[in-house]
């Protein structure tokens, strides 16, 4: 049987909001607490469980579906976690830290792959800096992270120079947006030690067309345990944007590969001009 835990109840996703913002944030979803996580189905393959990390003003089905649905389909154990996505992103990796140290306590010390998209690649790596030996965590794999901070929020409207003196400007008014603004105090500190934990693989995957985790480089860190990847590279055909990646076939089997290349040696290339 295959196993997925979700907590809470999603955020709506308007027509036209992005995932790095939206214009007029929902109320936050109600979360359990990590206590309530249960451990794996005995069914599950004995495989790592993945835990999966939505963007910002979305839910694990809008970020992350069709590779939620492909891990089931592989008979993986699932964490897809719902979480105030508008709340200061230090709360968040608070939250799945503890999530973390849950998942790994119920399954008996077993090790965690974590996928994250958007936000949720951000907050995937600060999770994984928030442990040293031995590591809960095998692989992170994050796509279009905010990993430097966004300069461009929606469409090319630059934003940076206006930073948090606007408060009354929506987009703003959000501290999960403030703190992942180039030069935020929160990614100040974050990126002030090292990028990423030396017993830790990370695959970064980002998109030329992406216009919120803008300009893309962001979204890639250096490292000797680190893949950088375009989605164009070898595939100049995909033109999937932001919002696009989250569905779009070849990011979901970069995804799969990165987790389990034998399973899913074949990262398909096909045309897409959904540049949202």
């Amino acid at each position: 049987m295959r196993a997925l835990f979700n907590i809470g109840v999603a955020l709506a996703v308007s027509g036209g909001a992005c995932a790095g913002v939206a214009a007029a944030a929902p109320p936050p979803p109600m979360t359990a607490p990590p206590s309530s996580i249960a451990a794996c189905a005995s069914s599950s393959t004995g495989a790592v469980p993945v835990l999966l990390i939505h963007g910002t003003n979305a839910t694990v089905e809008k970020s992350l579906g069709p590779v939620r649905r492909a891990l089931l389909e592989d008979g993986r154990c699932v964490y897809g976690l719902e979480y105030d996505s508008m709340q200061p992103v230090s709360q968040s990796v608070d939250f799945f830290t503890a999530a973390v140290e849950r998942i790994r306590e119920v399954n008996h010390g077993t090790a965690i792959d974590v996928v994250g998209k958007s936000q949720g690649a951000l907050i995937a790596r600060a999770v994984s800096l928030e442990f040293t030996d031995p590591h809960p965590l095998r692989h992170v794999v994050a796509i279009s992270g905010p990993q430097h901070g966004i300069a461009k929020i929606v469409a090319g409207v630059d934003i940076t120079p206006l930073g948090a003196q606007t408060p009354a400007l929506n987009l703003l008014d959000r501290a999960a947006v403030r703190d992942m603004l180039v030069g935020s105090p929160y990614l100040t500190e974050l990126n002030s030690g090292p990028m990423t934990a030396p017993d830790v693989r990370y695959t970064m995957i980002a998109s030329k067309y992406d216009r919120i985790a803008a300009p893309y480089p962001i979204a890639f860190v250096d490292g000797p345990n680190v893949t950088n990847i375009l989605i164009q590279d070898g595939c100049p055909v995909d033109r999937a944007g932001h919002l696009a990646e989250s569905t779009d076939p070849r990011t979901v089997d970069l995804v799969l590969h990165a987790l389990d290349p034998e399973r899913h040696p074949v990262v398909r290339c096909l045309p897409n001009d959904d540049e949202r």
